[in-house]
């Protein structure tokens, strides 16, 4: 899945004025001369360009002569402040690990730029129970997210998820691999990896994953709602946070085989109605075959 990118368009709109940052080049007599960029010398303003200055200078320069992260700036000041669309079309077609570095730079290591939530008063709405008898063990190997409830995070298309057990740590490593559509309409395959935890031993069914993408630190807890004796099928409910006052909410629905069979189905049906109160065809169904990423 790859929930932080679509999280990332929302706040790509303040990522303009480091646009023009990274075009000046370093020619900071410029940098006063406009009356939008004199906002952003102000140390309260986000993005911070004086921080930016200090702090990322080493890696604004690579972007700069990094041709995908070049382009990837240059296409998102093309699509002005409000075309979130266009901006997640060109973070899918240029992102590569130098525009990673320098939003971690900007992001999580300097605070140059502050993520503005699209709602703050948003919080999860939690299931009230979740398993009580779960091990992480169960989910070793690899799964297909065949269901996804939200249309923004948990849709994409070919999503393969493998889990491995850390050697001498009780963690499991979860890389996921999925599938996002470039500017001139090929897929590119992306592949990312969380760190998974059961952190309170009282509530086994409760998940703790860690995710570090785009320079951005997403933390979310998942909640394991149903896993069959058959083991063909697991339901997730996930909350997840990237700021004090950003929370965003999904679910999916797991499963061992590309295609969930009917009577799977009609037993998912029952239990997100049941234990969610959602209703089945709400969810989005992801392709899962034929996925060429499942070799990379």
């Amino acid at each position: 899945m790859e929930r932080t990118k679509k999280l990332l368009k929302r706040m790509l709109h303040q990522f303009n004025l480091v646009v023009v940052l990274i075009a000046i080049c370093g020619g900071h007599a410029l940098l006063f001369e406009s009356p939008i960029i004199e906002h952003a010398v102000n140390a309260k303003s986000s993005p911070n360009v004086l921080c930016i200055a200090e702090h990322c200078g080493r890696q604004s320069a690579a972007c700069v002569t990094d041709a995908n992260c070049r382009h990837n700036m240059e296409c998102i000041t093309k699509c002005g402040l409000t075309n979130q669309k266009c901006m997640y079309e060109c973070m899918n077609t240029y992102e590569d690990a130098v525009f990673d570095a320098f939003m971690k730079c900007m992001v999580d290591d300097n605070h140059c730029l502050t993520l503005t939530p699209p709602d703050p008063t948003f919080r999860c709405s939690p299931p009230v129970s979740t398993l009580s008898n779960f091990s992480l063990s169960e989910l070793t190997g690899q799964w297909y997210i065949a269901l996804g409830l939200n249309k923004d995070y948990d849709c994409f298309d070919c999503q393969i998820s493998t889990y491995k057990p850390v050697p001498t740590s009780s963690n499991y490593t979860l890389t996921e691999l999925y599938d996002v559509i470039m500017l001139n309409g090929s897929t590119r395959h992306e592949m990312t990896t969380q760190q998974v935890a059961q952190l309170d031993p009282l509530k086994p069914g409760v998940l703790d994953l860690t995710n570090h993408m785009m320079g951005i630190t997403m933390y979310e807890k998942w909640q394991i709602v149903d896993f069959p004796w058959s083991g063909n099928y697991i339901i997730v409910y996930y909350c997840g946070h990237m700021s004090a006052d950003w929370w965003y909410e999904g679910g999916l629905v797991y499963s061992r085989q590309p295609t969930i069979s009917p009577e799977d189905y009609s037993t998912i049906s029952e239990a997100v109605r049941q234990k969610l109160g959602h209703d089945v065809n709400d969810y989005c169904r992801p392709r899962t075959t034929p996925c060429s990423n499942i070799s990379m």
